[in-house]
């Protein structure tokens, strides 16, 4: 039986927790047995949302501790004390978050800065610790020697690729071998769907000893259907049926096996935006359409200009090309001559029209932000990639309140959202990457054949709490090929 108040009293300790082991009310629990204010790290925004729902949940009050990833933690010592002006620009991961943990890494070793951390926490829990680079454990370890430090995590969940390479959980955990951990109750299957947790559970441990996972033997526990690839976009196929249906559940994931976002843009766009775009927090785009909007310095053809923007990061387009008084199609033309708006689009489109028009003479944010907005609620339109388009209206706002860029107002809002974390809910597409540590009732698995790795399939598998579907062209799994690092878009 796992002692929490043991686990806590070590000044280092080690839990290994598998996907829907508990993990997460493990730790608000050990928030019951510590004093003062706890620092906890993770990797992701998805992540640090998650702690921060179910710790809540469990009555802890908020100053009992503090939740952030462990770049954004970093990078804060690095804004406040860095003085040199050699920081690689945000929007290059592999060069910028090295950094920043390198520099902060040295900058919480000073004197004063360790007096700073020691007066405002007593300890710190690191969750998803398989997916720390060397790097940033040489971080952990730096304050390791400030507060008592508790790892949490599952070498089978380490998913992340850096340019720089992960932990190895047997060697560079030495100082935490005389305070091992372990969690073995399937909590997240109990009372949702116990038979799916004992599936899961022996999958686990094929997956361990590299063995073929033979989905047939689970029938009863996870739905299996295989398919043609090539089907998803064919309308009235099995596939493509099927991923239609599953608009109907409340709480679904897709997860996409393919880790480069062109694949899920085109899935997205396919069944008509009804799923939610998974961005990853840095993708570049959202730097890119910043600098793009920062550049409209002439008012001149304001139309064509946004338009072209937001159709090149295919952030917009018309619901129905069979129709003439949408954006793309319409909006041009009335834009010339409002009198030939028809009935009843007249007056929201007019409302646009006339904002255009103001624009080619006096270029304003805040008033193309409300344009953006305007068009975002027309009927005929869809967007593809919301979290980028509203981004991009919250950073024009802001750029012009703040008197910066909207490139600086677009790294402002990403930054913001890494410390406190995105709600992830509904009807969304992405990947084990950007879905790890999150758990939804009804999960779908596309392509499952294509995952090379124990690791990521693994991951894809836990997330459903209550119904797991499988497409594949093959129901023996065999996810053993070295996987290339992926793209983490």
């Amino acid at each position: 039986m796992f002692d929490i108040n043991e686990f806590v009293s070590k000044p280092k300790s080690l839990l290994i927790a598998p996907a829907g082991y508990g993990k997460t009310h493990t730790i608000a629990e050990c928030l019951k047995y510590t004093e003062g204010t706890q620092l906890v790290l993770t990797h992701t925004h998805a992540g640090v949302a998650s702690l921060k729902e179910k710790i809540k949940k469990s009555g802890i009050t908020s100053n009992k501790f503090h939740i952030e990833t462990i770049d954004s933690f970093a990078q804060k010592y690095v804004n406040a004390f860095y003085c040199k002006n050699d920081i690689p620009p945000q929007e290059d991961n592999e060069k910028y978050f090295p950094f920043i943990i390198k520099q902060a890494t040295r900058i919480i070793k000073i004197k004063p800065i360790k007096d700073i951390i020691n007066a405002t926490y007593t300890g710190l829990f690191v969750d998803e610790y398989q997916d720390c680079a060397k790097t940033q454990h040489c971080f952990i370890i730096a304050l390791a020697d400030i507060l008592p430090v508790h790892l949490l995590g599952d070498p089978l969940q380490g998913i992340f690729y850096f340019s720089e390479e992960l932990i190895d959980w047997e060697t560079d955990l030495n100082e935490f071998a005389n305070a091992h951990f372990k969690l073995t109750e399937p909590w997240r299957w109990k009372n949702a769907n116990q038979q799916l947790g004992s599936s899961l559970k022996e999958i686990r441990r094929k997956l361990e000893n590299n063995e073929n996972i033979d989905l047939s033997l689970y029938s009863s526990t996870i739905k299996l259907l295989q398919i043609n690839e090539d089907d998803i976009s064919k309308p009235r196929t099995i596939y493509n049926k099927a991923i239609w249906s599953l608009l109907k559940e409340k709480n679904v994931l897709i997860i996409h096996p393919e880790t480069h976002l062109n694949a899920r843009k085109k899935f997205v766009i396919n069944f008509n935006g009804s799923f939610r775009l998974l961005e990853a927090i840095d993708h570049k785009d959202f730097y890119k359409i910043a600098k793009e909007f920062d550049r409209l310095e002439s008012c001149e053809n304001i139309y064509n200009k946004l338009i072209t923007i937001l159709k090149g990061r295919q952030v917009i387009r018309n619901k129905s090309k069979k129709r003439v008084n949408t954006l793309l199609t319409g909006l041009g033309y009335y834009f010339k001559d409002d009198k030939n708006i028809p009935n009843p689009r007249k007056e929201p489109l007019k409302s646009i029209i006339k904002n255009l028009k103001q624009l080619e003479i006096t270029f304003d944010s805040l008033l193309l932000s409300k344009t953006l907005r305007s068009i975002s609620k027309l009927k005929d339109v869809k967007f593809y990639r919301k979290e980028l388009f509203f981004d991009l209206c919250k950073a024009l706002e802001q750029a012009e309140y703040q008197k910066i860029s909207v490139y600086e107002a677009m790294k402002n809002i990403r930054n913001v959202k890494r410390r406190m974390g995105r709600k992830i809910e509904g009807k969304c597409i992405g990947t084990t990457l950007l879905t790890k540590g999150l758990e939804f009732d009804t999960v779908a698995i596309l392509n499952a054949h294509k995952f090379n790795c124990p690791k990521n399939l693994y991951v894809a598998l836990t997330r459903a709490s209550k119904k797991l579907i499988i497409f594949t062209t093959n129901k023996i799994l065999s996810p053993y090929k070295v996987p290339r690092r992926p793209d983490t878009t």
